[in-house]
């Protein structure tokens, strides 16, 4: 009887940590469409001039990176990619850095700059998804 009761126990601890996993892969694939989204958001308003535009998808980019900084990697990729927890936090940082210093470059009304600065951000992209996705 108390075996069951352990097994039973045992069972319910791994469901609710493979439910834990399953649930940070559901909001990091949530935020990477709303990255994408974002980084659409951005280029549609730089192309009508749209600075409050521009702005507003580089906060929205930025709220969504939060499933970079929290989620722990390695607990939904392969082995072969446990490195990529660090190397994801690092592109989450410097995504965060470039969308301020475009944030400050559209405040200071060098567009030059900021368009500098959103390739920097696509850059930081797709830098994660060639490692991680291996393409």
């Amino acid at each position: 009887m108390k075996l069951g009761k352990i097994a039973l126990a045992s069972l319910a601890l791994v469901a609710s940590l493979y439910a834990g996993d399953a649930q940070k892969q559901s909001l990091l694939a949530v935020d990477m469409r709303t990255m994408l989204s974002a980084m659409q958001d951005v280029e549609r308003a730089g192309f009508y001039s749209d600075v409050d535009g521009m702005k507003a998808g580089l906060n929205k980019l930025k709220g969504a990176l939060r499933s970079l900084m929290t989620t722990d990697a390695k607990s939904y990729l392969p082995d072969d990619q446990a490195y990529a927890d660090k190397f994801a936090h690092k592109r989450a940082s410097m995504i965060t850095m470039y969308a301020d210093d475009m944030i400050a470059a559209l405040n200071a009304k060098n567009m030059d700059d900021a368009l500098d600065d959103y390739t920097q951000i696509l850059k930081q992209c797709n830098s994660c998804h060639i490692r991680i996705r291996a393409w």
